[in-house]
């Protein structure tokens, strides 16, 4: 090492070294390290207090925080002294710890670049599919989430997650519990009112027993076979000693569940006759459908479409509104995003226009399992349109009258009945003929998404936006 170089360096040569250092800081199971007052008390407010001020009484070479781990010392350390951490630095276990000491030392500069790190720990490919068992975790380590800006990110992003299709070991009780807790905060929440009582009431009966799984998930069925159950359901009575333990479990979160978003028909036929729900809970939502004579939307929050952060290539970046996507300069070839808005079931379209046109670029939907960092119709769980007039779905299917499109201010629409299982596309309020291939692998569950690469910018049109236009499109069989 040669001195005098690098400030940074220097600096960093400091950090724990017991040489040059007139401090020791004493950690959680009494782990040393040393330090610098002056350099620390000069980048920290609360040390320089500390230091300087309330601690004259104890012997000034000595600091100690017994609740804070050694790792996320070093990492405070590291920043103090050079105002850098690496992405190494921080991992999906440690980023708790050190944001928790990052917040504690007052270092808001220190809390944004590690959420920034996490954000893209968690968007790394198969990362992605833990993000459930990471905010069971989170909860498990950090006992207050007030301010806590990962377990905001991850309440977001877990939201987005249809509980329907989570299995219940995914997601901790205390996870759960945050989840509803926090979920007025969230952009989106992908999960009908009903399905969340349900995961409510199931994950409560795996910590009972199998059998009390097994008798209360035969008379709760996922939300889109409800319809079924009510036409046939009968008696959704069980033992009193399941619906009691149950009823135990469900106290802290039972009131966060909204039943007046529940049909009265499902309250009166299915979840009433249980016994489970406290009889007041129950009565507010009758005397709420009753008086008002409507139901409120089965699903929780903002229903406007947008781009979905999560779910987004890690080149591609999305204006604050969340209507507008745009690929960096050093996007890796094509990339994609989807929208926040899940479709199940019923008729849907997505209207998006060109801002900035790009070489090739793809709109269409995907499902629950496409890589983000890949364009859409080279994966199976893609489904696109090409500007060159091709459809993909891992493969592309040629066009008989090919039609390219692409360019600044073109407008794609795409219509989707989920209930037909059909597709069609309008380019510039022109009807775009399908292919005579099927796709028969569709998923239930599907999202509009788009591919693209630099320069490509993409903006929503919302409703206020569309142009009425008299549509007859030749509609695609997906199945």
């Amino acid at each position: 090492m040669v001195r005098g170089n690098s400030l940074v360096e220097d600096l960093g040569f400091l950090i724990g070294n017991s040489r040059y250092s007139d401090l020791v800081i004493r950690c959680k199971n009494d782990v040393v390290l040393y330090g610098n007052r002056a350099i620390l008390a000069a980048r920290s407010e609360v040390l320089n207090r500390m230091l300087f001020t309330e601690m004259t009484e104890i012997p000034c070479n000595q600091i100690s925080f017994p609740d804070v781990e050694i790792l996320p010392m070093k990492v405070i350390l590291k920043y103090l002294y050079t105002e850098k951490i690496s992405e190494s630095d921080v991992t999906t276990e440690n980023a708790f710890g050190i944001l928790h000491a990052a917040n504690f030392f007052q270092l808001e500069n220190l809390q944004d670049d590690i959420l920034g790190i996490y954000k893209r720990l968690c968007k790394k490919k198969g990362n992605e599919k833990k993000l459930p068992e990471l905010l069971s975790r989170a909860t498990y380590i950090v006992s207050s989430l007030a301010d806590n800006s990962i377990i905001h990110y991850l309440v977001n992003s877990v939201a987005r997650i249809p509980l329907d299709t989570m299995e219940f070991n995914r997601l901790s009780f205390q996870g759960l519990q945050c989840l509803l807790l926090m979920r007025d905060r969230t952009q989106i929440f992908s999960s009908s009112e009903y399905s969340v009582f349900r995961f409510v009431i199931l994950t409560a009966a795996t910590r009972i027993s199998g059998e009390a799984f097994c008798v209360l998930e035969k008379k709760l069925p996922p939300w889109n076979e409800i319809e079924e159950l009510l036409n046939a359901v009968k008696n959704s009575s069980i033992g009193e000693e399941i619906g009691t333990s149950v009823a135990d479990i469900i106290s802290p979160v039972v009131d966060y569940i909204e039943f007046r978003r529940i049909d009265a028909k499902v309250i009166a036929k299915i979840i009433e006759p249980l016994n489970i729900v406290p009889i007041n809970n129950i009565l507010d939502s009758y005397r709420f459908q009753a008086c008002v004579k409507t139901q409120l939307p089965p699903f929780y929050g903002d229903s406007t479409i947008k781009w979905d952060r999560v779910c987004c290539g890690p080149d591609l970046k999305i204006s604050e509104d969340g209507e507008t996507v745009s690929a960096s300069p050093n996007t890796n070839g094509h990339q994609s995003v989807r929208t926040n808005k899940l479709m199940r079931s019923g008729t849907h379209e997505f209207h998006v226009q060109i801002e900035s046109a790009c070489q090739s670029c793809y709109f269409g939907v995907c499902g629950e399992d496409l890589d983000f960092s890949d364009a859409a119709g080279s994966q199976p769980y893609g489904w696109v349109l090409g500007s060159s007039g091709l459809y993909y779905n891992d493969y592309p299917y040629p066009l008989p009258d090919t039609r390219y499109f692409g360019n600044d201010n073109d407008k794609i629409i795409i219509y989707l009945d989920m209930d037909k299982k059909k597709i069609s596309f309008s380019i510039n309020n022109v009807e775009h003929e399908p292919p005579d291939a099927r796709w028969k692998n569709l998923t239930s569950n599907l999202y509009f998404v788009v591919s693209f690469c630099y320069p490509g910018k993409f903006k929503i049109l919302l409703p206020d936006h569309w142009i009425k236009v008299k549509f007859l499109p030749g509609i695609f069989d997906l199945i």
